[in-house]
């Protein structure tokens, strides 16, 4: 269900003591898809914080003045809700209201009785003491049906990663145009390019069933095979990867041109054919999409003929890695 963007009205901020905190309320807000933050008395500090993180991760936020919140309630079109210990509990509220245009009420010090008398619902987080970002957060994964609104990317993305921490500077990874201008400049025949593009068409279908970052998709799949402007062989990942390099783009990207060669490569399988002594196995899923789509990208048929002309070539391993991403992203098994 897709749910109309929520506002939140910051009350009792006081620009001596509570920087930090209203920070943090908008902070949440943001990250829980609110689109406004208003403010009784606009605090610069607060609102350039708040602007900066989203120009660097994205999306529309805006800390807005409120001189009159009394008259912001008052005239709200949509639902004014006010999170306190004191009303209503959050567990049947949502059992019995469907809100529309939610503005969110949150205080910090004792909240005038005006705004209990004013609000559409009073809804209790909880009824013990808390504070006005925990209740924000819990209401607005309870509204968002426990689920993190997507937002437009901005300059920084953080990727998810159950072992290291994966930050993409996006002005490092390539437009779709820039690549293609990239394999020109490479002079990537035709047919390469027709093999890229069928990749690329693949890859976006994988990426609707399981996520990963769309960017780095676009340009992993649009240049994964820029290598074979240098060399058709097995070391035409490693040529990829470093041309990737020296344009200055991703780190991110360059890994996935890399890895992208048929199931993966073993650091032992490396050093038999010649290449750098490393592991060339996908571990990220934009890897191991990339790696997917192109293994899979001329259909099922020609799939199961590369899998038996890959173990007639000796490389048992290898198709089995092949199947196991197959079997990963539930396409072909």
């Amino acid at each position: 269900m897709v749910r109309a963007l929520p506002s939140v009205l910051r009350l009792g901020h006081r620009q001596d003591r509570d920087k930090r905190m209203t920070t943090h309320v908008g902070l949440t807000a943001r990250a829980f898809g609110s689109k406004n933050m208003y403010l009784p008395k606009m605090d610069s500090k607060v609102r350039d914080t708040l602007k900066d993180v989203t120009k660097r991760f994205g999306g529309d936020f805006e800390v807005k003045e409120t001189k009159n919140w009394k008259r912001l309630i008052k005239e709200w079109n949509g639902d004014v809700v006010h999170l306190t210990m004191y009303g209503s509990d959050i567990h049947e509220f949502f059992s019995e209201h469907d809100l529309e245009e939610p503005l969110m009420v949150v205080g910090s010090q004792k909240v005038p009785s005006a705004v209990y008398e004013l609000s559409d619902h009073n809804v209790s987080v909880g009824n013990q003491p808390h504070s006005e970002v925990a209740a924000l957060a819990v209401f607005l994964d309870r509204y968002n049906d426990r689920s993190i609104p997507d937002r437009p990317s901005g300059e920084l993305g953080i990727l998810p990663s159950r072992e290291k921490k994966r930050v993409v500077d996006y002005s490092k990874v390539p437009s779709a145009s820039e690549c293609f201008e990239f394999a020109r400049k490479r002079n990537m025949s035709p047919e390469l390019m027709e093999h890229s593009i069928a990749v690329l068409d693949r890859a976006l279908h994988l990426q609707k069933r399981h996520g990963g970052d769309l960017r780095l998709i676009i340009a992993g799949a649009l240049l994964h095979d820029i290598g074979r402007t240098v060399t058709h062989g097995v070391e035409h990942g490693v040529e990829g990867s470093s041309m990737i390099q020296e344009k200055g783009w991703s780190d991110e990207l360059r890994k996935i041109v890399e890895r992208h060669i048929g199931g993966g490569i073993t650091k032992e399988e490396a050093k038999e054919a010649g290449l750098p002594s490393r592991s060339y196995i996908p571990e990220t899923l934009e890897e191991k999409l990339i790696c997917h789509a192109d293994n899979t990208a001329g259909g099922e048929e020609r799939f199961s003929d590369l899998i038996k002309r890959v173990k007639r070539a000796g490389h048992e391993e290898s198709a089995e890695r092949m199947r196991s991403l197959a079997k990963e992203f539930e396409e072909i098994l």
